[in-house]
């Protein structure tokens, strides 16, 4: 095995070290993974030599920086005209003037998310907005592109879609005069039920870090920089948007969020629950928002095993870390943790709901005042603030409020987009061959279309908690019967709509076509009884409300007097709902997620053949729900995390899913072959190449993904899938992917899919330090995790 260190945890001060309280290293309740306190904390940039991290990569040091406020904050070392400029602000600053900096405002109900400005020195105070489906209406009649949700955006495995996606929300966000997008959401689906799965990426590790940094990437694009991959780039002279990557971490459950305790080992915690956030803060994320739950007992807004030690410390982290709204802190623990914002007020009334207090604002100033809290603490806090805004052209800058250029043809086109390549095609026909298919409908052999469901004519793009953005101008929004209905109706077609089946069967009945839209009520933040998924809710069952399991019910029963009548389902949820009770009845089942403001055009576009149908899945199905692990929403204690659960959890315990991860059909078929290793035999510090051919081999254009899997047959971990004497390895686990866009029919393309060894590593408890095995690997490429599929090729590769 090849050990692969982090820098060590358990340091000394040297003459360049910040004079970091040893009182306050002594007062703070360090998790049991924690950094041992030697006389202070030394920041990655003292390190005199490069040395390895915790991914298997290295640090270059650079030079020792003279100034130690610079070098805590991890910041360039002398010379960096931004960090000057920032500096000089913080020496002209009092330390009111510093505290506000790191405060929200006094208490105001109708303006949560602006700072205040400094006038004195005309700095500007952030303005927050939330993501990540659009940029949230919020104080503006105009209202913002509503695009899928992202978890229908990572069903399109496409991360330059994504990219794009961030850009055109940088560009709303300047229109709206906003500083920080609150997006991306990476806390990964660790159950279906979570109610802000529709927020996030998917189960998987890997996806959510590729899908969260090119989020990233996109949001804190430079306009002052061309885009040669993006031909509606316009070059602005103006500011940078900036990303905030929430919710940092372990935040899994909405029921009980503000009270939970995630008991997670370490192990766990850095191999499944940490690694995404790593590649966001390697995209350049410029801020990271600490959740509301607490991670091995303390509150993340103080804790210190994970902002001070992880964050800052191994991962050398240059940015900022904001409180969640109304999360719990303490003053002087917080500081010292590495809080460096406290969001959004600071002062003034406080909402009972969170169980909480203010901690920073006069309380900060009063106590730095009274030797409580080290003011180089505050000044490394600042400096980070104002060397963001200097370095994005916030100071240089004044926003300008243009409202009315939101929703503009482009970013709506991009919306559709979105919209075609999310939704997965998950049955088709009783068989996944192409010959018995029900999709594409026929529109020259149909008369007559009905489309049911309590959100078949409704507006519905997700949750009306914090992601709520909001169109507006309902007209921009298609759903799904208007879809089906722009796109069918003419002469001598109809397309009707209702709520039910029940009391509806004759004119149903007289359909060629029926559409179920089964959907989930979307939950709000005033938590009202009618919410079934949402922020504050998480699903109470993996099985579709009832009135959507009745209405599939009444038209099987009443295809039974109308055996022509084709019952097609389309289901909308952010998790994985069960089917097993009703899927060997209907002709097809789509998976639609949110699909945001065009859905409707999107799904009918499929259904008629228009587009093909390209999304994967990035959750499992389970055939039941008992299938998974427990889901301990409902507890204020502690929850233990699992170190498998979705596709790695099923295939460890032997359990068949009802879908497996990755899965999804199409109208053409494709031929996976000629799998190569450009080298057998890699050190742990090499790359992984592996190419593999792509052959379209039915009728029609279409685009499939190719999905890299490592499997760790051979490990010398022990353990089992509960955990007894440890995890051992997962069956196999995905470390790349690649879409194969747009194939014609007959058309074959080599796609090549390069890994970091230094990514194949376990977190060895006893060592601290990421391990690498000596061994053989297996290797799967396919486009789903499913073992038995056709075109999983398999080969090997082995570390030396």
């Amino acid at each position: 095995m090849l050990e692969t260190p982090v820098p060590s945890t358990s340091v000394t001060m040297n003459r360049h070290a910040p004079a970091r309280s040893l009182m306050l290293c002594a007062a703070l309740a360090l998790a049991p993974f924690s950094l041992v306190c030697t006389g202070g904390v030394r920041p990655l940039h003292e390190i005199a030599d490069a040395g390895p991290t915790s991914d298997g990569g290295t640090v270059d040091a650079g030079p020792t920086c003279l100034d130690a406020t610079v070098a805590a904050a991890n910041l360039p070392c002398d010379g960096d005209a931004d960090v000057a400029k920032a500096k000089a602000l913080l020496a002209s600053m009092s330390l009111d003037e510093k505290v506000q900096q790191m405060s929200g405002p006094a208490y105001n109900p109708n303006n949560m998310f602006d700072q205040a400005d400094n006038t004195r020195l005309q700095i500007p105070g952030h303005k927050y907005m939330d993501g990540p489906r659009g940029v949230r209406w919020y104080n503006t009649d105009y209202g913002t592109t509503v695009y899928p949700v992202p978890e229908a955006r990572a069903a399109s495995w496409d991360p330059e879609l994504e990219r794009l996606i961030g850009k055109a929300m940088a560009k709303e966000m300047r229109y709206l005069g906003r500083h920080i997008l609150n997006a991306p959401t990476i806390n990964q689906v660790m159950h279906p039920r979570w109610g802000r799965a529709q927020e996030s990426y998917g189960e998987d590790t890997h996806m959510l870090g590729v899908m969260g940094a090119a989020l990233v990437t996109g949001i804190q694009y430079d306009p002052h920089v061309d885009d040669p991959k993006d031909p509606d780039n316009v070059i602005e002279d103006t500011y940078r948007v900036e990303a905030c990557v929430k919710h940092f971490a372990a935040n899994n459950i909405e029921d009980q969020r503000i009270f939970v305790n995630a008991v997670v080992d370490e192990r766990t915690l850095r191999e499944v629950y940490l690694p995404h956030f790593k590649k966001a803060i390697d995209a350049g994320a410029s801020c990271v928002m600490a959740s509301y739950n607490r991670v091995n007992n303390d509150y993340s807004c103080y804790n210190t095993p994970l902002l001070h030690d992880i964050l800052k410390g191994e991962w050398n982290y240059s940015g900022f870390v904001i409180s969640d709204w109304f999360a719990k802190g303490k003053t002087v623990q917080s500081v010292g943790a590495g809080l460096d914002v406290e969001m959004p007020f600071s002062s003034g009334a406080f909402p009972s709901l969170f169980d909480s207090a203010y901690f920073y604002g006069t309380l900060l100033s009063s106590a730095v005042t009274a030797g409580q809290v080290d003011v180089k603490l505050v000044d490394e806090a600042v400096l980070r603030i104002l060397y963001r805004k200097v370095h994005f052209g916030l100071i240089a800058h004044a926003p300008v409020f243009t409202p009315w250029l939101t929703k503009s043809d482009a970013t709506q086109a991009l919306a559709l987009r979105a919209a075609r390549e999310g939704i997965v095609l998950l049955k088709n026909g009783p068989t996944d061959a192409l010959s018995d298919d029900v999709l594409p409908l026929d529109r020259a052999a149909l008369h007559k279309i009905a489309v049911v469901g309590k959100f078949a004519n409704a507006e519905n793009m997700g949750d009306k908690g914090s992601s709520d953005a909001k169109v507006v101008d309902g007209t921009l929004v298609i759903n799904p019967f208007e879809g089906i209905r722009d796109a069918f109706v003419d002469t001598g077609k109809t397309a009707v709509t209702f709520t039910t089946v029940a009391g509806n069967e004759s004119s149903i009945g007289s359909s060629d076509v029926v559409v179920i839209v089964a959907a989930y009520q979307y939950a709000d933040l005033a938590r009202t009884s009618s919410g079934e998924e949402g922020e504050w809710k998480d699903r109470v069952s993996l099985a579709l409300p009832q009135r959507d399991l009745d209405n599939i019910n009444a038209a099987i029963a009443l295809k039974s007097a109308h055996p022509n009548l084709k019952i097609v389902v389309v289901t909308k949820s952010g998790g994985a709902v069960l089917v097993k009770d009703w899927i060997g009845s209907v002709d097809a089942h789509l998976h639609a997620w949110y699909a945001g403001m065009a859905e409707g055009t999107a799904l009918a576009e499929i259904l008629f053949g228009d587009t093909n149908p390209s999304g994967h899945l990035v959750q499992s199905f389970p055939v039941n729900e008992s299938d998974l692990p427990a889901f301990q929403n409902t507890t204020q204690g502690d929850v233990n995390y699992n170190y498998f659960h979705g596709y790695r959890w099923l295939e460890k315990k032997g359990i068949a899913p009802q879908y497996w991860f990755g899965y999804g059909q199409s109208y053409t078929t494709f031929a996976f072959s000629n799998l190569q290793v450009a080298n057998a035999t890699i050190p742990a510090t090499g790359t992984l190449s592996v190419s593999v051919d792509v052959k379209n081999t039915g009728p029609v254009a279409g685009s499939t993904v190719a999905q890299l899997y490592v499997g760790f047959d051979n490990t010398q971990v022990p353990g089992g899938p509960d955990g007894t004497n440890g995890w051992g390895r997962p069956v196999k686990q995905l470390f790349g992917f690649a879409r194969v866009a747009d194939l014609a029919p007959n058309e074959t393309r080599t796609v090549t899919i390069n890994v970091d060894a230094s990514e194949l590593g376990y977190w060895d408890t006893s060592a601290k330090k990421f391990i690498v095995e000596k061994m053989v690997h297996q290797l799967y490429v396919g486009p789903t995790a499913n073992p038995n599929d056709p075109n999983m090729k398999k080969s090997s590769f082995t570390i030396q």
